[in-house]
């Protein structure tokens, strides 16, 4: 059933994938999700299932205790930043010639000369092509066997550390595997922005569809006790 009903926005976009037990998944740190039948119709005259999910699989939150011990957990993350401004950076045609393009300092201000100041309290997000990889075996880590080297988009450590200190933004994300490039094993981004107090969003989907400026995010966090993150759906508004 579609409930039809006036409301503050005329648009709301899934940014969110479909998880399947086949999702591409970087094996580093996570598994790949189970799932399972425990009830049916025909049985027990209702259905149920039963799911075994890593924090880190599909479209998730990485909240701040993921690279730090004294940060916060995805259930302490305050809602009113789980509710925020979206910024989109597109960086797709440099990504399509080279996957380890980055969201640069540049890149920010660029956005910022076509739309103004990031908003107080936003997320800033970059839109890279890469969630049409899914569904592409291989494509979405794009894992070079020769060098043993992920090649997919991020953030570069230069812009993290340019909105952890010259903006207030509560949160960044990618429609790549991790908010720091494959290619970038020291992952600053991770260990430099989540311990500032910072989320992060991985795998997102469904960005082309929304604006570059203007649109509401909100993330429909996990709220386990304790957690370094998880899976979320997560819509733009606008």
């Amino acid at each position: 059933m579609k409930l039809i009903r006036e409301r503050g926005f005329g648009r709301v976009v899934d940014l969110t994938h479909t998880l399947t037990p086949d999702f591409p998944v970087w094996e580093l740190v996570s598994k790949r999700p189970e799932f399972g039948r425990v009830a049916c119709m025909a049985d027990n005259q209702y259905n149920a299932g039963r799911l075994d999910i890593y924090e880190h699989v599909g479209t998730h939150i990485d909240a701040p205790l993921h690279f730090d011990d004294a940060g916060l957990s995805v259930d302490a993350i305050p809602a009113e930043n789980l509710v925020a401004p979206l910024a989109v950076i597109r960086i797709a045609e440099r990504a399509a010639r080279d996957a380890t393009a980055a969201v640069t300092v540049r890149d920010i201000r660029d956005w910022e000369r076509a739309h103004g100041p990031l908003p107080q309290g936003a997320v800033v997000v970059m839109e890279s092509g890469w969630a049409q990889r899914v569904p592409i075996p291989g494509a979405f880590l794009n894992h070079d066997e020769r060098t043993d080297t992920y090649r997919w988009p991020g953030f570069s450590a230069e812009a993290a550390d340019f909105l952890i200190h010259q903006r207030e933004v509560v949160g960044i994300g990618v429609d790549s595997t991790g908010l720091d490039r494959g290619s970038d094993r020291a992952i600053p981004v991770h260990r430099t922005f989540l311990p500032s107090g910072r989320y992060g969003l991985e795998a997102l989907n469904g960005l082309p569809d929304v604006p570059d400026a203007g649109a509401t995010l909100v993330v429909g966090a996990s709220k386990h006790r304790g957690g370094t993150g998880g899976p979320a759906r997560i819509f733009a508004l606008y």
